[in-house]
């Protein structure tokens, strides 16, 4: 009977610290609720979310639901001293239900989440760029809804001071090279070039595969000093200044700048008047001029080939390279009469010359066949061979020349 009687107020001991507890609970999840609404104020979710209470409350009010609540909580104390199996549940049901009454009354609202990520800092130095996908070291995209995110990112490109080449190579002839095209290579003067090899001087057409050229590091001449010659008489014959020849650090002069025999020096921008190539009117099948009668050309040129400019008109080659593949058709530029045809015995093989009747001249050089012959007429447009590469040549193309009374003009200022 004592024992019994110990328990019961054991009983109704923990029953109201229970209480006390749940109460505490409860008031802890109104202040942290509280503490988010303060947190979120201002928000869009606040602002959206306050509508939504309002809703709410006025919905709660219409069902009488505080009343409810208090009834029910008035139950769940009288569960607390009658001991009653209703009472544990009733007072969990009272805390959640007080939870979400604190909600609507306080019209909280949850912290506004931000799944983009942040506005980074600026940084001009470094560049910008758009992607769409963000890599990770997992493949996943980390951008929300395939939003397109712009974010400084260091450029992958390194400026580097070029240092000028002060040494003078050699190169060797490949195919379809020329002395132009190789001398765009190295970012020098066809002339340069020119200069630097006394074999291709007179000339500039007639390289071979396998040949090999001497390269300057800078324009001017590459010279061989001879008998006689001082800096200052080189400075004024080949147009530079002393200054830029014992300034060259290829020169390696010291003063008093004495010169021997034999030795070579770099003459920086020097020139020197180019030697005129040799006219190629070598004995072949030819006629004279053009009789009485014959087509006379209209003045106005045509290109005869198609393919890409592989070498432009400079003072050592008098006309342009158009070079393609062997067997592309090649066009007389303008109408005429043709008084050679044939292949030459020096440099360019099988070609056809055109007189145009009006002082103009065309020539079409390096053909693979001629498909015309010396003494016949041909209208503009007219197919007068084919490309190739007989004669001296790298590879397959159309040498073309214009002459106007008698000098190679250059073909680019009277085609369209």
């Amino acid at each position: 009977m004592i024992e019994s009687q110990s328990k019961f107020p054991a009983r109704a001991g923990a029953r109201e610290t229970e209480g006390i507890r749940y109460r505490t609970v409860a008031t802890s999840i109104k202040l942290r609720i509280h503490s988010w609404h303060l947190t979120a104020q201002g928000t869009r979710v606040a602002r959206w979310a306050r509508v939504c209470a309002s809703f709410l409350r006025d919905t709660l009010d219409e069902l009488q639901v505080r009343s409810h609540l208090a009834k029910a909580f008035a139950a769940a104390s009288a569960g607390f001293t009658d001991g009653s199996l209703f009472g544990r549940f009733a007072l969990h049901l009272v805390v959640v239900l007080l939870a979400l009454g604190i909600v609507a009354v306080t019209q909280v609202t949850l912290p506004e989440v931000d799944f983009l990520l942040p506005t980074p800092t600026p940084a001009p130095e470094l560049g910008e760029r758009s992607v769409t996908t963000i890599p990770t070291n997992r493949g996943v995209d980390r951008l929300v809804g395939g939003s397109t995110l712009l974010f400084p990112a260091p450029v992958a490109h390194t400026v580097r001071t070029e240092r000028e080449r002060m040494q003078v190579i050699t190169y060797t002839v490949q195919p379809n090279d020329n002395v132009w095209a190789i001398a765009q290579g190295f970012g020098l003067k066809a002339e340069t070039v020119l200069w630097a090899n006394p074999r291709v001087e007179s000339s500039p057409d007639l390289l071979s595969v396998g040949q090999v050229l001497v390269i300057p590091p800078v324009d001017g001449i590459y010279y061989t000093v001879q008998n006689g010659d001082t800096v200052e008489k080189l400075a004024k014959t080949y147009q530079t200044t002393v200054e830029k020849i014992v300034g060259s650090e290829l020169n390696a002069l010291e003063a008093p700048y004495t010169l021997t025999v034999g030795q070579k020096l770099m003459l920086p921008d020097g020139r020197k008047k180019v030697v005129a190539a040799v006219s190629n009117y070598y004995p072949m099948t030819k006629v004279g001029k053009a009789p009485a009668g014959a087509p006379t050309g209209s003045g106005k040129f045509a290109w005869p080939a198609q393919g890409y400019l592989s070498q432009r008109f400079w003072s050592g080659h008098g006309g342009i390279d158009i070079a393609s593949r062997t067997g592309v058709p090649i066009l007389a530029a303008d109408a005429g009469y043709v008084v050679q045809a044939g292949r030459d015995t020096w440099g360019y093989g099988n070609q056809v010359l055109i007189d145009h009747g009006n002082g103009y001249y065309t020539r079409y050089a390096h053909l693979e066949k001629i498909l015309i012959k010396a003494g016949s007429s041909v209208t503009k447009n007219q197919k007068v061979g084919t490309m190739g590469c007989t004669g001296r040549c790298t590879g397959p193309h159309l040498h073309f020349e214009v002459i106007y009374q008698g000098v190679r003009r250059n073909p680019l200022g009277f085609l369209p």
